[in-house]
């Protein structure tokens, strides 16, 4: 039987999917739904390598956060990449109407708490390893109930961010 964070590990799939059934009207949704499940992708495949690793689990998990992060940050750069090499008319609306949102937003600063938290478990790890410490504290009781709820959070951000996209669209529509 799974215990609750490798279920709450696997849940991101899953929401991107819901998400994508319910804004796939909206190509800035869709465009970024899509882009974040191909790190999503990335994730769950290495996942099971890492996991392996004793000491530096935690630096894979804070580079893995930072590429979580380059769906929100690089979108819309690579949706004009791509228009210019293919003409193709959707990565044009996307790279129009595309803005930061406050789920995004969101978004980053989830993942920038996951970076923190990481790194320092990390650096706890390395203490406790070479005996400058006596006991984990951190990696023990607090880094896997923050990253349950990094990742309940954000499998809300994605399911609000999938819920307004029509509404923004029609705003964006309005304000032209």
């Amino acid at each position: 039987m799974y215990d609750i964070y490798t279920v709450v590990d696997h849940l991101h799939p899953i929401f991107i999917v819901l998400g994508l059934v319910v804004s796939w009207n909206v190509p800035t949704a869709r465009w970024f739904l899509i882009s974040y499940s191909f790190i999503v992708l990335i994730n769950l495949s290495v996942f099971p390598v890492i996991i392996q690793w004793n000491t530096h689990y935690y630096v894979a998990e804070v580079v893995l956060a930072i590429a979580f992060m380059l769906p929100v940050i690089y979108r819309r750069g690579l949706a004009l990449l791509i228009y210019q090499k293919t003409q193709n008319n959707f990565f044009k609306k996307v790279y129009d109407k595309q803005s930061l949102t406050i789920q995004e937003c969101v978004v980053l600063f989830i993942y920038v708490i996951a970076v923190v938290v990481n790194f320092v478990t990390w650096l706890e790890v390395l203490a406790y390893k070479y005996d400058w410490i006596q006991n984990a504290y951190i990696k023990l009781y607090i880094r896997d109930n923050v990253m349950l709820a990094v990742q309940l959070l954000l499998c809300g951000c994605l399911l609000s961010y999938a819920v307004k996209a029509g509404s923004r669209e029609i705003n964006f529509e309005k304000t032209r």
